[in-house]
């Protein structure tokens, strides 16, 4: 009996983690959700192209994640949603963070060095260990 119940609950928590989306289904974070509108558009060649993707399911998904760029605060990103932003080449650390109304109090964090041209695409999930995450995937 114990074996089954054991079963029983590893299936229903690997049932709800999220599910990575692709960039051409996913919608794009609206303007409202947009802090600084300065990372949205290419000014130089030699800016790199970041991408933020957050996975689709019912796990989170009733909570906005905000990315910030060198603790400045540039978006809200929810369930199915992409953003792309434009940074010059240099240094920077990239902070996660929810935890509104039902919401969890969660963050994390990356550090890159960011390389003329570059193209970088992150993921943002939340996996059944509920530990959020913003892994590099490019």
């Amino acid at each position: 009996m114990k074996k089954i119940f054991f079963l029983g609950l590893v299936l229903s928590l690997t049932g709800c983690s999220t599910a990575p989306v692709v960039s051409n289904i996913a919608k794009s974070v609206p303007n409202e959700r947009i802090y600084n509108q300065k990372y949205l558009k290419k000014q130089t060649p030699e800016q790199a192209k970041v991408t933020f993707l957050r996975d689709k399911g019912f796990l989170g998904s009733g909570c906005t994640h905000d990315i910030y760029v060198n603790n400045e605060k540039v978006f809200s990103i929810r369930s199915n949603e992409i953003a792309t932003i434009y940074l010059e080449p240099t240094y920077y650390i990239f902070r996660l963070e929810t935890g509104a109304g039902m919401c969890p109090n969660i963050a994390t964090s990356q550090e890159t060095e960011v390389k003329p041209g570059a193209e970088i695409e992150y993921r943002i999930l939340l996996p059944s260990d509920f530990n959020l995450r913003l892994t590099r995937m490019k």
